[in-house]
């Protein structure tokens, strides 16, 4: 029963080891988050060359304009603005007196003060 036992062990060594050569020998690539297809899903998805379909994320971001209304309709007098890039509009502005430093969220449009 030992001699067997170790025999299969053995075996399994020596398979399992040319598993790892062979898979070595493997040329694979990873892509991270959404995933690639080699065929088209849907009608708004995208093709990129050595990838394959891709449906990209839609992300419509409001204008800075648009910001800077939302900013006035919230009470706030005159608005200047001071950046209009990435995630967050910055907006300098004046409520009762007060100069205020006012931030808006360029995707959702909501508004906080700093």
């Amino acid at each position: 029963m030992k001699k067997s036992i170790i025999g299969l062990l053995a075996a399994v060594a020596i398979t399992g080891g040319m598993a790892t050569i062979a898979e070595a020998k493997v040329n694979f690539q990873i892509y991270l988050g959404e995933p690639y297809y080699n065929y088209r899903v849907g009608p708004d998805y995208r093709y990129y060359e050595g990838r394959g379909w891709y449906r990209p994320k839609h992300r419509s971001n409001i204008s800075c304009g648009e910001a800077r209304r939302i900013v006035r309709n919230k009470g706030f007098r005159n608005v200047a603005t001071r950046e209009c890039n990435g995630r967050t509009y910055t907006f300098t502005a004046t409520r009762k007196g007060n100069r205020i430093l006012v931030y808006v969220n360029s995707r959702t449009g909501a508004v906080w003060r700093g």
